[in-house]
């Protein structure tokens, strides 16, 4: 932030200065977001690639095959049944244990 304040912005008009206004603007407010190296120090995720990945496996490949055609409600159903056969191995049958939940899978 500081390299960013330390720009000579001062003689900019228009668009530049306004584009810089609320650049400075949005990383002020998000700094607190923006503390990678203690986020790979604590081992967590900075990149998007895992959570694409995720929406591409749990959404896109089983709900964009040739041919399909899905209604919201169909849509959310599978979805929510795909993420818990994914999600860890046990879940999935204690899920069927727990209860007997009524789905209705339409395409």
């Amino acid at each position: 932030m500081a390299k960013w304040e330390q720009l000579d912005a001062q003689r900019w008009r228009g668009w530049r200065s306004e584009v810089y206004r609320e650049q400075t603007q949005y990383f002020r407010n998000h700094q607190h977001r923006m503390d990678y190296p203690r986020y790979i120090a604590n081992g967590w995720q900075i990149g998007s690639g895992p959570v694409e990945s995720g929406c591409k496996r749990l959404v896109t490949q089983r709900l964009k095959g040739a041919g399909m055609r899905w209604k919201e409600r169909g849509t959310n159903t599978m979805c929510h049944l795909r993420a818990l056969l994914l999600s860890h191995p046990s879940q999935w049958n204690h899920y069927w244990a727990a209860s007997e939940p009524t789905l209705h899978l339409q395409n």
